[in-house]
């Protein structure tokens, strides 16, 4: 696999069939260009804060084409670096210990997200393993 090709996930599952593209113009309340984890997770977010707002998600190829979809799939609480390094930073070591409360937060928001109800077709599964770090079994965008 070279950079830039879909990823060994989506080769292995077989490329989505193409969607139709916009028949014409449309209106929307918000537009999201991208259907990456980004994109999907904020427009889940603002639906789910306002179920009446019309969301049109943009994408040139299929969701988790991009750099989503060649992600391995898992989820960590890990701080990505060195204590010290985030240390230096004003908030200093609270901030650091502010730092890694958030990141397990997320982890936990991500398989609170995944464990609720879904959209027909969603189909994923989360396992958790002793460093506090989620993978999914399943892929299902």
């Amino acid at each position: 696999m070279r950079n830039g090709e879909v990823s060994y996930w989506w080769q292995a599952r077989g490329i989505p069939p193409r969607r139709p593209s916009l028949p014409g113009g449309t209106e929307a309340d918000v537009c999201i260009v991208g259907a990456g984890y980004t994109g999907l997770w904020i427009a889940y977010y603002l639906k789910r804060a306002d179920p009446g707002l019309r969301i049109v998600v943009l994408e040139a190829s299929f969701a988790g084409f991009g750099a989503s979809g060649r992600n391995g799939g898992w989820v960590t609480a890990a701080l990505p670096g060195s204590r010290a390094r985030y240390a230096r930073h004003p908030q200093g070591t609270s901030g650091v210990r502010e730092l890694e409360r958030q990141l397990r937060d997320t982890v936990d928001e991500v398989a609170r997200v995944c464990a609720a109800p879904r959209m027909p077709g969603c189909a994923t599964g989360w396992s958790r393993n002793g460093r506090g770090e989620t993978t999914p079994r399943s892929l299902g965008i």
